[in-house]
């Protein structure tokens, strides 16, 4: 009797999904505003105190009020079949923004006052 193919990587199957953002840090857990996605939310509305154990260390380096991560709450299934509770959260990367970028901002600021006779 054959195997049925298994992905050879494990797989999150979300049941419950939330974006947030960090209103308060504290030295063992932060608090969070957030948008419930699971349920189609487009606007904050809810609160949570998280632990800060939950984040990789990597986040919690780099946490700062105002980070937004994604909060997701599933199933991790491995390549074996193997079925886990998972909780997973992970801050969304900062942009970058170069001295360019500022300047083309600037410039887009002023051209757009002009038009509107501000300056």
């Amino acid at each position: 009797m054959s195997q049925p193919d298994r992905p050879s990587e494990a797989a999150l199957h979300a049941l419950q999904e939330w974006e947030g953002y960090v209103v308060e840090i504290g030295e063992t857990k932060f608090t969070a505003h957030l948008t419930d996605l699971t349920a189609g939310d487009s606007h904050e509305s809810e609160e949570a105190t998280i632990p800060r154990a939950a984040l990789s260390d990597e986040d919690n380096a780099r946490m700062r009020v105002g980070s937004i991560f994604r909060w997701v709450i599933g199933y991790e299934q491995s390549a074996a079949g193997t079925r886990e509770r998972v909780s997973r959260i992970a801050l969304r990367e900062r942009p970058v923004f170069t001295d360019a970028d500022r300047q083309r901002g600037e410039a887009w600021a002023q051209e757009t006052m002009r038009a509107f006779g501000l300056r």
